[in-house]
């Protein structure tokens, strides 16, 4: 593929980034804080995390606002700065069992233990402008918002695990995990890499693949075990004791999903999905447990192919792609231009074009 650069050179590309950052702060409200960003904009904030790999709220916010709310952008900002870190030690597994949730529903199960905690949400309302959030005083001050304090709470899928009913991971997906950010990821992937891949993928085409799967393009329509979001603990090991020590926590969302496998006449199970991300971001977990439990079924749909998820769902890297074709093309276009002309002047001659000529000849 040839490049030439853009004429003009350094000097109208140093003007177009000014241009750019002066539309950053146009108009005349005052410009918005990266702590407002993070306080705010949780969610978003939460998103590009994810995507870029990097539990840092306030860096995400900082890419945020640089990248004028492009979320892919941003994600890309916090890759590339994530590349620069040195990598001190690794943090000892967890279980979700840990986490202190502050939301916690199970669509599978009316009463489970510890009860359905509905926290923070507005799934069970209508969803309409309001039109009071220009400013002023803030409506929620007079309102009773104590919220009690977050709760361990055991994962609804052991229910299904102490009755045998839940088919567990291959043997060959045992081992030590495989961190895509520094080996090549090559296929077939274990599924530990298959989880970072997801995680780390854009949300939007997380959302729509595993959409396309409920739409009949896939064979997995799942029922959530459950959806989590709260706080989770993360250690390491004592430099001298050895022993777990925790340093710090981090919000996530989680979602477990399962899918009945029938074929299995003399021991019908329940295969399963998994998804956890940094933030809130309950749309991504459970589109992401449902295409972790399609690459892990067969069938001829693109869902149930692991290099094509993968290889799709990675917005930055989609991102690059897609944008590249705002860059000069000068050399492959003309020549697919000559090409064009030359065949449409053979065929105003009365000569066969070459698809003319290849079809004639198989016959």
């Amino acid at each position: 593929m040839g490049y030439v650069a853009v004429e003009a050179g350094e000097e109208v590309i140093e003007r177009a980034e000014q241009l750019f950052e002066k539309r950053r702060t146009e108009g005349e409200s005052d410009p918005v804080s990266i702590d407002q960003i993070d306080e705010q904009f949780g969610r978003l904030v939460g998103q590009v995390m994810n995507e870029g790999g990097l539990y840092a709220p306030k860096l995400a916010a900082r890419a945020l606002k640089q990248a004028q709310g492009d979320t892919v952008e941003a994600s890309f900002l916090l890759r590339a700065y994530r590349s620069t870190l040195e990598r001190w030690d690794d943090s000892v597994p967890v279980s979700s069992d840990e986490m202190f949730a502050t939301r916690r529903v199970s669509p599978a199960y009316k009463d489970v233990p510890g009860g359905q905690i509905l926290g923070a949400t507005k799934d069970y309302t209508q969803r309409l402008l309001d039109f009071d959030l220009d400013g002023g005083d803030d409506p929620t001050a007079d309102w009773d918002l104590e919220e009690a304090e977050p709760e361990s709470l055991r994962n609804v899928l052991e229910i299904l695990r102490e009755e045998g009913l839940l088919a567990e991971p291959s043997a060959e997906d045992d081992g030590e995990d495989y961190d895509t950010t520094r080996e090549p990821l090559v296929y077939p992937a274990p599924r530990s890499a298959i989880l970072q891949e997801l995680a780390r993928g854009e949300t939007g085409a997380i959302t729509a693949l595993g959409y396309s799967t409920l739409r009949g393009y896939g064979s997995v329509h799942p029922t959530l075990g459950e959806v989590r979001v709260g706080s989770l603990p993360v250690q390491i090991e004592h430099p001298y004791t050895g022993d777990p020590v925790e340093v710090t926590s981090v919000e996530v969302s989680e979602c477990e999903s399962v899918v009945p496998e029938y074929e299995k006449r003399d021991d019908a199970q329940f295969s399963f999905g998994y998804g956890l991300v940094f933030g809130r971001n309950e749309r991504k977990v459970i589109g992401m447990s449902i295409l972790d439990a399609s690459t892990q079924l067969e069938g001829n749909e693109p869902v149930h192919d692991t290099e094509f998820v993968c290889q799709i769902v990675d917005g930055v890297d989609s991102f690059g792609f897609i944008e590249h074709l705002k860059l000069p093309h000068y050399v492959t276009f003309q020549s697919t231009l000559d090409r064009i002309r030359a065949i449409r002047e053979r065929t105003a001659d009365g000569g066969d074009s070459p698809a003319t000529t290849e079809v004639s000849g198989d016959d």
